[in-house]
């Protein structure tokens, strides 16, 4: 039985999971075919084990290499903002990453948590370009600067 997060596989037709990068039953390579709504948001919580900034950036991007190849297009990274009040260490590092387009290779895009609020033009911009992702955004991404959303290049 499929579920919300599984498609058919496009050889036997059995269910595929998003995460699957191979059927499980006959082994073909094909990705399921879901859409965006379908396959949701993949989340990557690198505050959960209280991680040092280096082990943190190694766990992006083991989970990156993880999705590439997936039927996963949406990422919601989840960096936390800092004790400090003034934004931590682990934000700034990822935001780096991603600013210097190091994963360029399977990033499409990305949009602090805290320019993504209805009314605000980045929000608007990611709307007129994944008009679908409004189906699916939570309200813990709205203006939550302790959070990353990235958009994944469909191979």
């Amino acid at each position: 039985m499929a579920n919300r997060l599984s498609a058919p596989c496009l050889e036997c037709g059995n269910p595929l999971r998003a995460l699957d990068k191979v059927c499980p039953f006959c082994g073909s390579p094909n990705k399921p075919a879901l859409s965006k709504k379908e396959a949701g948001i993949y989340t990557i919580n690198l505050e959960i084990t209280l991680p040092t900034v280096e082990q943190a950036i190694h766990q992006f991007d083991q989970s990156l290499d993880n999705l590439n190849g997936t039927a996963i297009a949406i990422v919601k990274v989840i960096h936390g903002y800092g004790s400090s009040g003034k934004g931590g260490r682990i934000k700034e590092a990822i935001r780096q990453e991603l600013l210097y387009q190091r994963r360029n290779h399977i990033i499409d895009s990305y949009y602090a948590g805290e320019d993504l609020l209805p009314g605000k033009e980045i929000y608007q911009e990611l709307l007129r370009y994944q008009p679908q992702i409004k189906n699916i955004l939570r309200k813990d991404i709205f203006g939550n600067p302790g959070i990353t959303l990235i958009i994944l290049k469909r191979s």
